[in-house]
This record gives structure tokens, C-alpha cells and sequence, in this order.
């Protein structure tokens, strides 16, 4: 039985919602033969791994896959590599702002996911690979994440998703939360069958 943390976020900037948070929501206590652990996230450079770390240290789940918000793109997106840097033309929910500042000071350049990205994408036509999760907090919960297993040695594999606007954003691209919430639980399914 296989242990998977699934993470959101909560809204940010204009946004009055998060997607993350409904998906999140919706998810069961299991998938298939998986233990599902949920946890939500505040959308702040120096907080939102502290509250992710703790989890991980009691859970010691096989996966760790973080979900985050990329409103513009037009379909779900597995994240391939975070990197060692912060900064983006708005600022987190208590107003921290940095403009190319270094996540790790004599961290890595970047982590590659260890995630099944392979597979994970084959789930839905809906879902892409990305190769840039930008320089914001979703970059920095998944770089931090990839650079806390490294340096801990931990056999838990990780990585980053990205999902687009619901519904909800009429003037732009979406994907519907329930094709949305669909796609997460497929990939899921993936994830239990694979060895941790």
C-alpha cells in the first residue's frame, strides 16, 4: 500500500479561488491501494515548505506531488525541473517580493522531478509535460521539496503539477474542475502501481 501526499495551495493574488483547493477537496481517503494524505499550503516564499516538511518527516509517504495554479496555460502540466531561484511580478499573500534571489544559497541549479512524468502525461490528450514552473511559489515548494530529499537521502520521489483555470475564468482557457479532478485521480492510480 502506498502512501501519497498530494498538496495545494490557497488562492493568490486576484484570484478569489484556487483549483488546488477543490481538487484537493474531492480527493478520498484512498485511490485504489493508496493511503491519500492532503495538506493545503499558504502561498508564502518562507512558509509554505515549512509546513510541507513536518508532514513528510510523520507521513514518510512514497510520493509527495505538489498542485498549483498556472491560470494562462491550456491544459495540466507535469512539471520536469524547479530552479534555484525566486522572484515574480507579484508578491506572496504577506507581501514578500524578490526579483532573482536564490531559493538556496549554495543549493543546486535546479532538480529534475522524480515523478513517472512518462507515464503521468499518457493519462488524458488534456495533459502536457512543462519545462519551467516559473519563479514563483509553486517553483520554490517544488524545488525545496526535490533538495530536501536530496540532502535527506529519502526514497520518497517528488514533483510538481500544474493545473489551469476552471469554469469559473469565462474569458480565458480552462479546463473543467471535474475533468480536472479526473485527470488527478488517474495520475494517482499511476502512482500506486509504481514502486515508491
Amino acid at each position: 500500500m502506498k502512501k501519497i501526499l498530494i498538496t495545494a495551495f490557497e488562492p493568490f493574488g486576484d484570484n478569489i479561488t484556487n483549483p488546488t483547493m477543490a481538487i484537493l477537496t474531492s480527493l478520498p481517503a484512498n485511490i485504489g491501494s493508496s493511503v491519500i494524505i492532503k495538506k493545503t499550503l499558504p502561498v508564502v516564499y518562507q512558509k509554505c515548505f515549512d509546513l510541507l516538511k513536518p508532514v513528510i518527516k510523520e507521513e514518510k509517504p512514497d510520493f509527495v506531488v505538489c498542485l498549483g495554479l498556472a491560470g494562462k496555460r491550456t491544459s495540466i502540466s507535469v512539471e520536469r525541473i524547479a530552479v534555484n531561484m525566486m522572484g515574480a511580478s507579484i508578491a506572496d499573500n504577506m507581501d514578500n517580493s524578490y526579483n532573482g534571489t536564490n531559493i538556496s544559497v549554495n543549493g543546486k541549479v535546479g532538480y529534475f522531478t522524480t515523478l513517472p512524468y512518462e507515464d503521468l502525461v499518457k493519462v488524458d490528450d488534456l495533459v502536457s509535460y512543462s519545462f519551467s514552473a516559473g519563479t514563483y511559489i509553486c517553483n520554490n515548494i517544488f524545488y525545496r521539496l526535490m533538495e530536501y530529499i536530496d540532502i535527506e537521502k529519502l526514497s520518497t520521489k517528488g514533483g510538481f503539477i500544474h493545473v489551469p483555470f476552471t469554469e469559473d475564468n469565462l474569458e480565458g482557457p480552462h479546463i473543467p474542475i471535474k475533468k480536472q479532478i479526473e485527470i488527478i485521480k488517474k495520475m494517482i492510480k499511476v502512482l500506486g502501481k509504481k514502486n515508491g
